[in-house]
């Protein structure tokens, strides 16, 4: 990035060279390479079949929970993703967050970059669980029922 370095002036190389300081992102592109090779030696349709029967599991394990509000296409609609956003009654999402996180379950809290439709749903927050390849369906369950845990310490 640097033509020329001086103790009292430098001079910058031209455009776009002056702005890629640094190592180039060699082991990044490598890793890349590899889980590309790892995504085909297992096939997109398998994962796609994994994660929507890991996701209609969690849609139907997640209604069972009280004061659950799910947000997002139903269980095998043709758009609905591994990514389920929800409220729980009396708790609120980073409360939901950090109950989980006890028992050893990670979900994101907030507004996911979408305050304009966290302001169209009227809530001010929601939680998402991710649902992709390494999940499986135990870890589904541990998410219900530190839910169902969560809605009880605030709900009674």
């Amino acid at each position: 990035m640097i033509k020329i370095v001086e103790l009292e002036a430098s001079s910058y190389a031209d455009v776009p060279t002056r702005f890629e300081a640094g190592t180039p992102a060699i082991g990044e592109a490598i890793a890349l390479g590899a889980a590309l090779d790892f995504l085909n030696n297992i096939g997109m349709e398998p994962i796609f079949q994994h994660e929507r029967e890991l996701t209609d599991y969690a849609l139907g394990r997640l209604a069972e929970v009280p004061g659950i509000t799910i947000f997002g296409p139903p269980a095998g609609a043709p758009d609905r993703g591994g990514a389920v956003s929800f409220t729980l009654d009396g708790v609120h999402p980073h409360d939901v967050a950090s109950i989980l996180d006890g028992e050893g379950v990670a979900v994101r809290a907030g507004h996911h970059c979408t305050q304009p439709l966290h302001r169209v749903l009227d809530v001010p927050a929601t939680a998402r669980a991710s649902f992709y390849l390494y999940n499986m369906f135990d870890e589904v369950d541990r998410l219900a029922v530190g839910l169902e845990k969560a809605y009880h310490m605030f709900n009674g």
